[in-house]
């Protein structure tokens, strides 16, 4: 794109695309609601607020310099080869379960636009053929056009709006009192419920890629990496408490919906609405796993370029001028693990819902990261302040409850093994790192 050719409102937009927010009243408020009942509604808000201080984090960097960056260049920079080596490590599990994921979700309304034509294709066979497509789109380097994404984004999360306000006009002004009270929350746990908050809101740094294309880099970027989480929160907040009430009303508790918005259009007269709700979840997913294969793929480039990954990663296919092989090697992981799993039994939703829950875990790490290094780069730069130092310190003190809670107390099966698996994964990273290092 063009220099300086993106206003904040554009920046913003297409910050909000990439967080996919129509997702979540689609295919995640169920499972938040299992997590956290009638407390999903706080689970969000206290999500959004700590994502805030995330955000202020990156904003020290943003605001300081327009080159495009990401959150491994960002700790590699600032703390150093070994933990910078983690945090790309971490990013990797964290893209690749979330590109896992959306390949489930996007298996479920591919499945379901199919049966409403009347066919019927094996969900195995509708999983690879969307892992084809990103693939493709990602080799290639055919960026998807900005303004078609943006476009049927906002007609999803329109149509979600208006659905929302039909059901919140025919409840009236009075709040519901189960959801204000938090009667029955956090049935699953405060921990994982925050924890799969962080799902929702994948993306919202991503803002700062656009250094060259903004105009006024160093002031649009920030203040588009903080507004995209706000308006994700209150999206997220609004969209879910309006389900709760218009399900409950309906006699179907949110977390016994598969698809709760079909139900809702069901109950209210609007059908008209679901097949194009469900058109947008495909592309709304399509862009999350299109983002996640091109920006795991570049990080798997840039360390193999530091040589902590080998160096076939940092190939580039001249023709493209893509990193091919590390974005196979990213979309080949995730297709094998949905593979693995639908093979295995695993439902396409739970594929998603799991996968999800993975992927926050290498979030909240590299979030931590992202917050002691900028401390380390304001101290570098001679302007460290104390509000500099209470945003990283606050930022860490709520990641820190949020891990923290994911092990203790100690969550239902599968979900109890997940910190585990993760924390094997860091393991297996610093391992190998030191390996190479040794070899090297």
């Amino acid at each position: 794109m063009k220099a300086g050719s993106l206003s904040f409102v554009e920046v913003l937009a297409t910050s909000i695309a990439l967080i996919g927010p129509s997702m979540t009243p689609l295919l995640i408020a169920p499972y938040m609601y299992a997590l956290a009942g009638n407390g999903t509604w706080l689970a969000y808000v206290f999500g959004g607020t700590m994502l805030v201080f995330v955000a202020l984090c990156i904003n020290q960097f943003a605001r300081r310099s327009s080159a495009a960056g990401s959150m491994y260049g960002y700790v590699a920079d600032h703390l150093g080869p070994r933990a910078g080596a983690i945090a790309g490590w971490t990013l990797l599990w964290a893209y690749g379960f979330v590109a896992t994921a959306v390949l489930g979700a996007m298996a479920l309304f591919v499945e379901r636009l199919l049966l409403a034509g009347g066919m019927h294709v094996p969900v195995l066979l509708v999983v690879v053929v969307l892992a084809a497509i990103a693939w493709q789109a990602a080799y290639r380097g055919v960026q998807v056009s900005a303004i078609v994404m943006l476009v049927l984004e906002a007609i999803s999360v329109g149509i979600i709006l208006i659905l929302v306000a039909i059901v919140l006009h025919a409840h009236g002004p009075s709040l519901d009192a189960n959801q204000v009270r938090i009667k029955g929350g956090f049935p699953g746990g405060i921990g994982l419920a925050i924890a799969f908050a962080i799902f929702s809101f994948v993306g919202f740094e991503s803002a700062t890629a656009f250094g060259a294309e903004a105009k006024a880099p160093l002031v649009t970027i920030p203040r588009a990496v903080i507004g995209s989480v706000i308006f994700a929160a209150a999206f997220f907040v609004v969209a879910t408490y309006a389900e709760i009430v218009g399900l409950a009303h309906l006699g179907r508790p949110l977390d016994k919906e598969q698809f709760p918005l079909q139900t809702l259009v069901d109950g209210y007269g609007l059908g008209y609405l679901a097949i194009p709700i469900t058109i947008g979840a495909v592309f709304s997913a399509f862009s999350v796993c299109l983002a996640c294969i091109t920006t795991g793929g570049r990080i798997a480039y840039a360390m193999a370029v530091a040589g902590r990954f080998p160096a076939i990663f940092a190939r580039i296919e001249p023709k493209h001028d893509t990193p091919n092989v590390a974005v196979t090697f990213i979309t080949v992981t995730a297709l094998a693990v949905a593979l693995a799993a639908l093979a295995f039994g695993v439902a396409p939703i739970d594929v998603f819902n799991n996968c999800g829950t993975l992927s926050s875990f290498g979030f909240i790490l590299i979030y931590m990261l992202i917050a002691i290094a900028a401390i380390v780069y304001c101290g570098k730069l001679g302007s460290l302040r104390a509000v500099d130092v209470t945003i990283s310190v606050v930022a860490l003190v709520l990641l820190l409850l949020a891990g923290v809670t994911l092990f203790y107390p100690v969550p239902a099966p599968p979900q109890r093994w997940f910190g585990y698996f993760f924390l094997a994964f860091i393991a297996a990273g610093w391992l190998w790192f030191r390996l190479r290092k040794a070899s090297g």
